[in-house]
């Protein structure tokens, strides 16, 4: 996320600035999605949706998002916005806009004939970086230039000769928002977001191939479905991402975090947040903690970003930022949300009306259906090649299903799952023994928090 407005900036986990390659999505067979409708120029970059779609996909036409979720109407402004990042908007486009009301949009910049044209990536991304800092600039110094006409000019409009089109496209853009505040004001509000459509639609190729027993971890955890549309918010569901911080996987988790839910142990080349499935159960337990100890969806889902730590200390009104969605006050406090964290819940419920009418928005995936997924506890120690022989799962299989092992050849422990396709009414050996061990952890936490 690209922050140029005025103020702290804050790292946001959410919604990768840069493209995602299909090659971070290598374990996958893509050839037929890349040779299809689905995974051409035109549907990645080039799509025009029909006037309506979004507030057809708002109002949730189609009855397809169970009511916790849908998009509550203080909210429909910010939503809306991120509904926009995630269809209409690709990584060739960058977005600016109010940061306290996204629903103002001065502009959003092309880059895809510069894409076509440059030299190799990093001229694209130099140059790309050298137009947004101008056009920004050039934003700052017409909103200067309109206060200091507008003390002259009460009735100053879009149609005052001799405008600018930056400053004709300000005050067009202010001109449809309900709310009245200065030029002044509206200045400091300056923000910038890069689109990612295209990130959504080859993330999305990565995630229907686990989303089956996602869901399945998910309803035998008594969690809502919708919340396993997370990962596409933290990483495009990218089984490769890696963030600066030191967050790993598809559902980002750091390494202290990691390792109070899974296995993160280098030296014996297992590190289980790169399992798409395994850190779903470590998210579920985490999100299922998280609504135990907040009350309610909308804090918990925030404390997955800002940690239960922070949602804790929270005042009243930083509480309603997290409940509210994209009510921005200043970082510098803690006891307040950043833009960050104070927009993760309007993402993630953009992000869950984006995936459910993915068909609207995208088309179908080409990807075959996979199989069930099942998970097997080892009762001897083993490498991963040894268990493929013995098992008869292909290796693709196995690297496919179970990235967070790094070494075929190395021995994995006794009690280690691995993921292989199963069939329907295969006993889960790691689901049921989760469940019963949250049930009980739940009980306690709900105890100790009260």
């Amino acid at each position: 996320m690209t922050s140029l407005g005025q103020g702290c900036t804050t790292f946001a986990q959410a919604s990768y600035d840069k493209s995602l390659n299909w090659s971070d999505i290598r374990a996958l067979d893509l050839k037929r999605a890349m040779n299809s409708e689905y995974g051409s120029s035109a549907n990645l970059y080039d799509r025009v949706l029909p006037a309506g779609t979004h507030n057809l996909v708002l109002n949730d036409s189609d009855d397809r998002i169970d009511d916790p979720f849908k998009t509550p109407e203080p909210m429909r402004e910010i939503v809306g916005f991120w509904l926009k990042i995630y269809t209409q908007y690709s990584t060739k486009n960058l977005v600016i806009f109010d940061r306290k009301h996204p629903e103002v949009i001065y502009e959003a910049m092309d880059f895809r004939d510069l894409a076509k044209t440059a030299r190799n990536t990093m001229a694209y991304e130099i140059v790309r970086e050298q137009r947004v800092k101008k056009r920004v600039g050039e934003y700052r110094k017409a909103f200067a230039q309109l206060v200091k006409l507008k003390k002259r000019n009460k009735n100053l409009s879009p149609e005052t000769k001799g405008l600018s089109q930056v400053q004709k496209n300000i005050l067009v853009a202010i001109s449809s928002s309900v709310h009245p505040h200065s030029l002044n004001e509206w200045s400091r509000g300056i923000r910038a977001q890069t689109g990612q459509r295209d990130n959504v639609i080859k993330g999305l190729l990565s995630a229907e191939t686990f989303f089956p027993k996602m869901e399945e971890i998910f309803t035998q955890l008594d969690l809502p479905k919708e919340l396993t549309r997370l990962p596409l918010v933290e990483s495009s569901f990218n089984v490769a991402a890696h963030s600066k911080a030191g967050a790993v996987g598809v559902w980002q988790f750091m390494p202290r975090s990691g390792k109070e839910f899974m296995r993160v142990e280098p030296g014996a080349g297992i590190d289980e947040r790169k399992s798409p499935l395994k850190s779903t159960i470590a998210a579920a337990r985490l999100l299922k903690r998280n609504l135990v100890m907040t009350g309610n969806w909308p804090l918990a889902i925030t404390a997955y970003n800002h940690g239960f730590t922070g949602i804790k200390r929270l005042t009243p009104k930083g509480r309603a930022s997290a409940i509210q969605g994209g009510l921005f006050v200043p970082c510098q406090k803690k006891k307040h949300l950043g833009y960050a964290s104070s927009n993760y819940y309007a993402e993630f419920l953009a992000m869950v009306h984006a995936e459910a009418y993915r068909d609207v928005y995208y088309g179908e995936s080409p990807l075959p259906v996979t199989p069930p997924l099942k998970f097997h506890k080892l009762t001897k120690s083993k490498s991963a090649f040894q268990y493929a022989l013995s098992s008869g799962v292909s290796l693709h299989d196995l690297q496919l299903f179970n990235p967070d092992i790094r070494n075929l050849k190395q021995k994995l422990p006794v009690g280690f799952y691995i993921a292989t396709p199963g069939y329907e009414g295969e006993m889960d050996e790691l689901i049921g023994s989760i469940r019963a061990k949250l049930v009980k952890r739940t009980k306690r936490i709900a105890v100790t928090s009260n």
